[in-house]
């Protein structure tokens, strides 16, 4: 696009220095006086076409769990008390009593396991019971699956009719006048039109998606009694089911830390939640104009000119946005908001171009152009916001009539 925009540019600064080109005429050049007769008007109708329009598309939503889950986290439970889904281990007598014998404090046979498969004895070597916390599902961070980049060159076209009003001529060797029988070095004319470009579709799509996790957190405790070193304790018969007790209570039952070797957690992948906006919007716009133009005869048929203008857009805005969640291709719900706003945005236009004379009174013309307005119109549907960028170049073909 600045490659297009950079030819523009110069192919105006070219043609406006012809225009506005100040040596006298050749003898042949300029119009002969019976052209210019009754010309003080003209009418053009023509074919405009412009590029390097486009439109953005902005989220303001703040990324959200799917399904009301709560956001997957690394942070653990409380291990005081070790309330866990298939036991406990609770403190007891032996666990802040600094005066029991050093092997065993931060003890506790106040614990108990549900199932065998927590234990394992390890042959004696390293004999642990795990106890888990069962979270349920969560959902790790959002991410993006896909998404449209945005288009900064799409085409459009429309209709334009112009109408001028010679207001002043340079003559070749007579000074300025305003007959229209003189042979004209430069003319410069009031020039008004209006431009309907009736109607731009343009289509926006993203999809982001959260993967689910069935989340369990794991404490593994020591069977500190179950090893040669810690005591004579044999190898644990589960289920087991201790309480609070004294030394000489006789229900008593083996001794394992009050506290955790090991946490961690673990995970089991369940699916995904697909998030997939979709935008289409429709853009209709009438542009008034108002200007001069600066007309530079080369020959007696072919004139170049350039024309700075004042433009006003009226800008009607159309936007659908449909959001629809899945989870594992299945849907889950979809929502659909439309919204519909109108503006009008100043702006400037600068084209330059050349005519051809076909008859004394019909002519055809070529021009090209850029335009560049005040601010980017925008609209806001549901959590997103839709911004057009027209400043952009454009293409016309025209046939127009003096009189």
């Amino acid at each position: 696009m600045k490659s297009i925009r950079t030819t523009i540019v110069i192919l105006l600064g070219l043609m406006a220095s012809v225009a506005g080109y100040g040596e006298e005429p050749r003898a042949s050049a300029g119009r002969d006086p019976g052209s210019r007769t009754n010309g003080h008007w003209r009418v053009q109708v023509g074919w405009v076409h412009q590029w390097g329009r486009g439109m953005t598309v902005r989220s303001s939503a703040a990324a959200s769990s799917f399904g009301g889950l709560s956001l997957r986290s690394g942070a653990l439970g409380s291990t005081t008390p070790g309330i866990y889904d298939d036991g406990y281990v609770l403190p007891d007598l032996w666990t802040g009593d600094t005066g029991v014998p050093a092997d065993r404090q931060g003890m506790t046979w106040n614990w108990g396991a549900n199932n065998p498969s927590q234990y394992d004895y390890d042959n004696g070597v390293h004999p642990t019971l795990t106890f888990h916390r069962d979270r349920g599902e969560t959902v790790g961070s959002a991410y993006s699956v896909s998404e449209d980049k945005s288009e900064d060159d799409l085409p459009s076209n429309g209709i334009e009719i112009k109408t001028s009003l010679l207001l002043y001529s340079w003559t070749s060797g007579d000074g300025p006048t305003n007959n229209p029988n003189g042979k004209a070095a430069l003319d410069m004319n009031l020039i008004v039109g209006l431009a309907l470009f009736p109607g731009s579709t343009q289509k926006y799509r993203r999809t982001s998606g959260q993967d689910v996790f069935n989340t369990t957190e794991t404490y593994t405790y020591l069977d500190y009694y179950g090893t040669v070193e810690g005591g004579s304790w044999p190898a644990l018969e589960l289920p087991y089911s201790g309480s609070y007790g004294a030394v000489s209570d006789p229900a008593a039952g083996p001794l394992i830390p009050a506290t955790p070797e090991s946490v961690g957690l673990e995970s089991t992948y369940m699916g995904s939640y697909r998030d997939t906006v979709a935008i289409k919007s429709k853009i209709w716009r009438l542009r008034g104009e108002a200007g001069l133009e600066f007309v530079k005869p080369l020959t007696e048929r072919l004139d170049v000119y350039v024309a700075p203008q004042i433009v006003i857009e009226f800008i009607d805005m159309n936007a659908d946005r449909t959001e629809t969640v899945t989870y594992n291709s299945e849907k889950v719900s979809s929502r659909t908001d439309s919204e519909h706003k109108m503006t009008i945005v100043p702006g400037v236009l600068l084209t330059a171009g050349a005519d051809y004379r076909l008859s004394e009174s019909w002519y055809a013309g070529v021009s090209v152009g850029y335009e560049w307005l005040a601010e980017d119109p925008s609209i806001r549907v549901g959590s997103d916001k839709v911004n057009y960028d027209l400043n952009g170049g454009e293409f016309s073909l025209y046939v127009g009539c003096r009189f």
